[in-house]
């Protein structure tokens, strides 16, 4: 019976707090479908009290994660996404931050019919045998919200989902498209495993890493 309770009470407690870096589970989570040996739809899915940019941190972390231990160099996103950033901060004219210095604003990664294209083919190449004879489509990736009822209120269930394409050369990041996955889990893994803000969310941060170099203004 105690141990019922302790299980019952460490649910409420989970529950309760954002999702945190994990495979999927009943608290959400990430989740990985192989479309071809090089290219995956990679989702992850928080619960009601999870930022969207915990989600979003999250996610490019795994697609990173994931090309490393598939032997990869990096990957490209292949699906139009749109990411949550935030602005460097900036100071009035007589040196005190300005409060839209933590104002969010969002990058859009569109797909070019070119970029769609080769996406497109692996759709009905059936020669692989692990491939599946239903055919798939590209992701339309971006920020997804499932609302669930809470004390009669409908709560936010941030998540994100997107293909990539894994690449074998070596390669130099050119984001907020194409990453080196080294290069990337170096930045992202302080922000993952560092100390939690706001329920256990990730820290709000400069999203640097989604930008090309030199563009940070």
């Amino acid at each position: 019976m105690f141990r019922v309770v302790a299980v019952a009470a460490l649910a409420v407690v989970l529950a309760s707090c954002a999702t945190q870096y994990q495979q999927s589970s009943f608290t959400g989570g990430s989740d990985v479908k192989e479309l071809r040996p090089d290219v995956y739809r990679v989702s992850f899915q928080g619960n009601g009290y999870t930022t969207k940019e915990s989600v979003q941190v999250y996610w490019l972390y795994r697609c990173a994660e994931l090309a490393v231990e598939k032997g990869f160099s990096g990957f490209e996103i292949l699906s139009d996404m749109q990411f949550v950033m935030r602005r460097p901060p900036t100071e009035d004219r007589i040196g005190n931050p300005l409060a839209s210095s933590i104002a969010s604003l969002r990058t859009r990664i569109p797909v070019s019919p070119e970029e769609a294209a080769p996406a497109a083919l692996w759709r009905h190449d059936l020669d692989l045998a692990h491939r599946s004879v239903t055919p798939t489509r590209l992701a339309r990736g971006g920020a997804t919200f499932i609302y669930i009822p809470s004390g009669g209120a409908a709560v936010p269930k941030p998540g994100i989902e997107g293909d990539v394409h894994f690449l074998s050369k070596p390669i130099q990041s050119a984001p907020p498209k194409i990453f080196n996955a080294r290069d990337l889990l170096a930045q992202l893994e302080p922000l993952v495993k560092a100390e939690r803000c706001n329920n256990g969310n990730v820290c709000p941060h400069v999203h640097d890493y989604l930008l090309p170099k030199g563009k940070l203004q």
